[in-house]
């Protein structure tokens, strides 16, 4: 019989300090699960997952979102779910704003290893060839600018 998994409050993994992560190896769970505080113009740049179906639900703030040529601003209760194959991005992109505090929720989970393979190459995250080879590696395509960039935004 298999046994429920409790991860606390303050464990999990942290990632390039945005995410923090209650992964599938931690809970036994085939999904990721983390808590991300996106803070201003910090989201990555518009991309696929080939396998992951990839879920934000708002818990504070107003998170934008692109699917597709779509822009969305999801608000606290507000949920979002992306297929496998649909490019998409995200971003915090009201300057007074705090960071927008976001549940994610990936399945099949595994993607916790690309934030630990880019932490290794550019712990920055500012070098965006090293990010597009790592992320290939785990089955996401860079497919277009950060929200920043396409809304002509600068930090």
């Amino acid at each position: 019989m298999a046994e429920a998994r409790v991860v606390r409050g303050s464990k999990g993994e942290v990632y390039e300090p945005t995410w923090v992560f209650k992964h599938g190896s931690k809970t036994g769970a085939p999904f990721d699960f983390a808590i991300g505080n996106i803070a201003y113009l910090t989201g990555p740049p518009l991309h696929v997952h080939r396998v992951q179906h990839d879920t934000f639900y708002v818990l504070e703030g107003v998170l934008r979102i692109q699917v597709g040529d779509e822009m969305i601003d999801l608000m606290p209760g507000d949920f979002a779910s992306v297929p496998p194959g649909v490019a998409h991005t995200f971003d915090n992109i009201q300057k007074d704003q705090p960071p927008v505090r976001v549940c994610n929720l990936m399945t099949p989970g595994g993607l916790d290893a690309f934030f630990v393979a880019v932490n290794e190459v550019d712990p920055t995250g500012e070098d965006l060839e090293k990010l597009m080879a790592v992320a290939e590696k785990f089955g996401v395509t860079v497919v277009g600018p950060p929200l920043r960039a396409k809304l002509g935004l600068a930090r």
